[in-house]
């Protein structure tokens, strides 16, 4: 199974769907993957290079890749499918339009309103994402360093500070180790800080 694709980005296609294409060149092979619009604007521009975090799915006549810009994004989309009635373009539909962050909290929170925001979701399909995924969800932000009792602001700052640890090459299990560490120690300041104290516990974990 495909985990990611590194490469040139050789075609950015919007459609008027909720689902984009994108071809990424991996060593004079293209592989045509099907991404959520959000994925496709945080990617670079074509003649770029590009990590995608892939899903492949597989029904009786079509294999279909999908293409994350995060893997915070596949982990979601994944964990969606596992909802009954909630195949991979609906997945799609909701991470695109959301972001694993604010899908996550509005699952946690019982917010169907926000769910329901996806194109193709109503209340009753909320509602059983919020039945099926609530303690699912719970399991994942302990994972990633997270808890369910954040202080205000912190989900965006936890969000923003493993994007970055992430774009200097840490591991998902490097961050939440270090994530984790800074929610024992109680903190809840600034990107910046959390960066440092980030750094801080890894370099001290490698040295171990």
């Amino acid at each position: 199974m495909l985990a990611y694709l590194h490469g040139t980005i050789a075609l950015k296609e919007m459609t008027t769907g909720q689902a984009d294409r994108l071809v990424l060149d991996v060593s004079g092979v293209g592989f045509e993957l099907t991404v959520s619009r959000r994925t496709l604007m945080m990617l670079g521009l074509p003649g770029d290079e590009a990590t995608v975090h892939t899903a492949l799915t597989i029904r009786e006549t079509e294999w279909n890749l999908f293409g994350f810009a995060t893997q915070d994004e596949r982990a979601i989309f994944g964990l969606l499918q596992s909802v009954s009635g909630i195949g991979p373009k609906l997945a799609l539909a909701l991470v695109g339009t959301l972001g694993p962050q604010q899908l996550a909290e509005a699952i946690l929170a019982g917010d169907q309103k926000m769910i329901s925001q996806a194109p193709g979701v109503g209340a009753k399909v909320a509602q059983r994402i919020i039945l099926e995924l609530k303690a699912k969800i719970e399991d994942w932000t302990r994972q990633r360093g997270l808890s369910t009792d954040m202080p205000d602001g912190w989900s965006s700052i936890a969000e923003e500070v493993r994007n970055i640890l992430e774009g200097l090459g840490y591991t998902g299990t490097e961050i939440n180790m270090a994530l984790k560490k800074a929610r024992e120690e109680k903190l809840d300041e600034d990107v910046e800080s959390l960066v440092r104290f980030s750094l801080k516990v890894l370099g001290a974990a490698s040295i171990s």
